[in-house]
């Protein structure tokens, strides 16, 4: 055999054989850190509890919502216990929780968000999608429309109507759109005309009726912007876009 061919064939050993040492440090690096985590887990006593996530739930009523895990190891505390038990309030939506080497469990709070405040009689509550009902909390507010129509009480009722579901639909359409979000202060259900609204100036009554929000949206939004911005909203006392084609508005 030629000299350089026993040269290039014991060179290619040479590296097979680093790659195979290198691949079996990395499996056992992986099997060390693996128990290590296990004994690590096992092992470490739980000093304190976080939160995070949460605006409208405040961290003693997190608190006082589960039993508290602290002195105990991280091995005999049931954590779907404790997320279960942080899910029964009121904004809580979802729940994770981890722990770091310092013996800190930590858990990331998801809120459900208000889409509209529900207004009946002299009772009222936040509504987030899925139609749950949620409790006002003093100095924690939200900018979301008003939504006439349908029962604030009891919160442990979720609104799941036909006609719920058309304003949700709207809702979530109009969030998408600074003039379908920001000119609208008031929201109702019409059995005869869908989804109505009302602008945030001068109260006038905007039909949207039944499905195609987005689209309707959007042809709200152009009307905005190259009539009424020129000629001004006091014109109009009502704005019909439930048809494809066409806009038919009513004058003052």
């Amino acid at each position: 055999m030629p000299e350089k061919k026993r040269n290039n064939k014991k060179r290619s050993l040479r590296q097979t054989a680093i790659r195979m040492l290198w691949a079996l440090f990395v499996f056992l690096l992986a099997g060390v850190a693996v128990y290590a985590g296990i004994h690590f887990e096992k092992n470490t006593m739980i000093h304190d509890v976080r939160f995070s996530g949460n605006y409208f739930t405040n961290e003693q009523s997190l608190l006082e919502a589960i039993d508290s895990p602290i002195g105990l190891y991280a091995d005999s505390i049931q954590y779907g216990n404790l997320i279960t038990d942080l899910k029964k309030l009121p904004y809580v939506n979802d729940v994770t929780v981890n722990m770091n080497i310092r013996g800190v469990l930590h858990f990331r709070i998801t809120e459900y968000e208000p889409v509209a405040m529900l207004a009946d009689g002299n009772r009222q509550a936040y509504v987030a999608e899925g139609g749950i009902k949620l409790p006002i909390k003093p100095g924690k507010a939200r900018d979301v429309p008003i939504l006439y129509g349908f029962p604030a009480s009891p919160f442990t009722d979720t609104l799941n109507s036909e006609a719920f579901k058309q304003v949700e639909k709207f809702l979530t359409a109009a969030i998408q759109y600074d003039a379908g979000w920001v000119t609208i202060s008031e929201i109702a259900w019409s059995e005869s005309e869908g989804v109505i609204a009302l602008t945030h100036e001068n109260g006038v009554k905007l039909i949207f009726g039944n499905g195609d929000f987005q689209e309707k949206l959007l042809h709200w939004e152009a009307f905005y912007s190259e009539v009424i911005m020129k000629k001004g909203i006091r014109r109009f006392s009502s704005i019909d876009l439930r048809f494809k084609d066409q806009i038919v508005v009513k004058h003052s």
